[in-house]
């Protein structure tokens, strides 16, 4: 007897072999695009979020250097004789080996500069009675070394007056540097040391003692070392601080200069014209802070007339416009200009000699802190006048540098205190 399969058991036989290798193949390429596509988003997130984190480092670092910069000067304290002035410092493309105090301080990124600024930045300048004779006096007037100086809660004329940092100085005996301007005239000025002996058990009435010393003489209008004879008084007083800004160099493993190259934008503070860190701590040398921070270049640009040759869209004879690009003239290779350390070939300070400050330039240059090996970041050939063609500099233009990402930020400061 012929069996008669039943109706529609054919419809119910499976997938072929062929069938399924197919299907398989086609998902595996789908996957296998899925997979890339989630690589090449994860490379890319990995990417944005390093260039962001550079970013922020360069914005963070330019933010806090500038809000102190800007205040160079401030409380008194002249420009001084560039590029080792009073109130603003530079130190142009260190040396290897070069250190931002003595042999023992961190050492500074070859190549890069060191800026130095002075001034009354953080704390109050403070108004002296000068109506009042007891107000100020020297020990021995005829040969002064040391002597007093009231400062009182409020002005003479009833404004309050913040003692604060005065009382933590005197506390804490910090030896900190007090400039002194006289009431007649303002270019009459010096810089003593405070002395812990002050008193200041009245809230309202602090007996400040201060003697004459070698190293805070350097900083006065009768020139390094010799206290001026018109200083009999003092209208103005305050506390004088001294920041450098630097770029630490750092290796990812301590002590093994063969490691990776992990330079951080440094700031110092000591006391003016010393190599003591202020408040005797070795941490203040080095105040990290951004990280990743390889260049640190420096521009002054100075009223010089004569380097003031008619730039485009000047006319002479009358007042510029546009005061960058007039009155402080740029030329496109920096030399023969307004500006110091931009670029110029040779620099040379006693042709900016009794020029104005106008602006400082600051430049930063960054990179991320991880490689990529499918990236060649362009050759470095010049920041301001730092050219990367010396043993020192040349290595950041190696084929595993270039393999970093980087960017540069310039920021042109106005120097609102000096003149």
């Amino acid at each position: 007897m012929i069996q008669i399969p039943p109706a529609g058991r054919a419809r119910q036989r499976g997938f072929t072999l062929i069938e399924v290798m197919v299907s398989l193949i086609v998902t595996v390429i789908v996957l296998l695009g899925v997979l890339a596509l989630f690589d090449f988003s994860n490379k890319l997130a990995r990417v944005q979020t390093n260039i962001s984190d550079m970013q922020q480092s360069l914005r963070v670092a330019q933010t806090d250097a500038v809000r102190l910069i800007r205040m160079a000067g401030r409380g008194g304290l002249p420009l001084g004789t560039l590029p080792a002035g009073w109130a603003v410092a530079v130190s142009d493309n260190v040396a290897a080996g070069s250190h931002i105090g003595d042999g023992t301080t961190p050492e500074v990124v070859p190549g890069s500069d060191v800026l130095t600024i002075r001034g009354v930045l953080t704390s109050s300048i403070y108004q002296v009675n000068t109506a009042d004779p007891a107000s100020f006096k020297f020990d021995n007037p005829a040969a002064p070394t040391s002597g007093k100086i009231h400062i009182r809660s409020t002005t003479p004329t009833a404004i309050p007056q913040d003692l604060t940092a005065l009382k933590e100085a005197v506390q804490k005996s910090r030896p900190e540097a007090l400039i002194l301007v006289s009431p007649q005239d303002a270019g009459v000025w010096a810089v003593v040391k405070l002395e812990p002996s002050s008193i200041i058990t009245d809230p309202n009435d602090y007996e400040i003692h201060f003697t004459i010393t070698p190293d805070y003489l350097k900083f006065s209008s009768a020139g390094a070392g010799i206290f001026p004879t018109t200083l009999k008084s003092a209208a103005y007083v305050g506390i004088v601080e001294e920041y450098r800004f630097y770029v630490r160099r750092a290796f990812a493993i301590t002590g093994d200069d063969n490691s990776d190259l992990t330079p951080k934008l440094s700031r110092a503070r000591v006391y003016p014209g010393t190599d003591t860190p202020w408040n005797g701590d070795i941490e203040n040398w080095q105040a990290d802070i951004a990280d990743n921070i390889f260049d640190l270049q420096i521009a002054l640009g100075l009223d010089a007339p004569a380097k003031d040759p008619a730039a485009a869209g000047c006319t002479g004879g009358t007042i510029a416009s546009d005061e960058i690009n007039c009155g402080i003239y740029e030329a496109a290779d920096g030399e023969n200009d307004d500006w110091m350390y931009n670029g110029e070939k040779v620099t040379d300070p006693l042709s900016f000699a009794n020029s104005d400050l106008h602006y400082v330039r600051l430049t930063t240059l960054a990179r991320t802190d991880r490689r990529d090996k499918d990236y060649a970041a362009p050759t470095l050939v010049r920041v301001e006048n730092n050219k990367y063609d010396t043993p020192d500099t040349s290595v950041f233009n190696s084929d595993t540098e270039r393999m970093y990402r980087r960017r540069i930020l310039r920021t042109v400061i106005d120097m609102r205190n000096l003149g």
